[in-house]
């Protein structure tokens, strides 16, 4: 496999090769799917609620009297089977997160990453600090990397990010910017396109060649 390395005007002018026999149809598809859903499990809110019979208002009064109406007995019209009563078993505010081994987080990751440079779609460039804040401006720094914002989900990775980039990068759909310990599995499976800055160019070849 190898990584191009674009230069300010858009040209490769390297590129970073190592072995590898992690493909788009080889990859460990169940680990990354058991490492998002875990990360999709921690985003939900869990404030689904429903009331008991203790919190329904009302109630207190026995509907009928218990004997001699030919009907079955009852004691409050908030019981579940009544209509505007309690709901049985219903959910209630919980937390949804969970933890896997910080080691299968990281072999997610690194398998991950290695699907999208199979199939093209990680690239280091030298930096991403576009010339001015406007958006027109960080589309045609982008576009000049061959990716098209606002049409892909772009991660872009790099220990800093000048403001111009910041601001460029505010109006344009699908763009995520993340310095290399907040990447996750997620974050580069929702991606369709990733680029890593020169200075986070240890970070993702470690994670390419499994030394992290």
């Amino acid at each position: 496999m190898e990584i191009p390395v674009y230069d300010l005007n858009g040209s490769v002018n390297a590129k970073i090769n190592f072995e590898s026999e992690v493909s788009n149809e080889t990859f460990n598809s169940g680990l990354v799917h058991e490492i998002t859903t875990m990360q999709l499990a921690g985003l939900r809110s869990g404030n689904a609620s429903t009331k008991t019979r203790g919190e329904v208002s009302g109630g207190g009064k026995k509907p009928y009297r218990q004997k001699g109406t030919g009907r079955a007995r009852q004691g409050s019209t908030r019981a579940p089977q009544w209509r505007g009563g309690a709901i049985i078993f219903g959910p209630r505010p919980r937390n949804y997160s969970y933890r896997e081994p910080s080691k299968k987080v990281l072999s997610a990751l690194r398998e991950a990453l290695l699907v999208r440079v199979s199939e093209g779609q990680l690239s280091i460039v030298p930096t991403i600090e576009p010339d001015t804040h406007k958006t027109k401006d960080f589309v045609s720094f982008l576009l000049r990397f061959k990716v098209e914002p606002g049409y892909r989900n772009i991660l872009l990775v790099s220990e800093t990010f000048s403001y111009e980039a910041i601001l460029g990068a505010r109006n344009v759909p699908g763009i995520s910017m993340l310095s290399p310990q907040q990447v996750t599995p997620l974050d580069v499976v929702l991606s369709d396109t990733v680029l890593v800055t020169s200075d986070s160019t240890q970070w993702i070849e470690q994670f390419l060649k499994g030394s992290v």
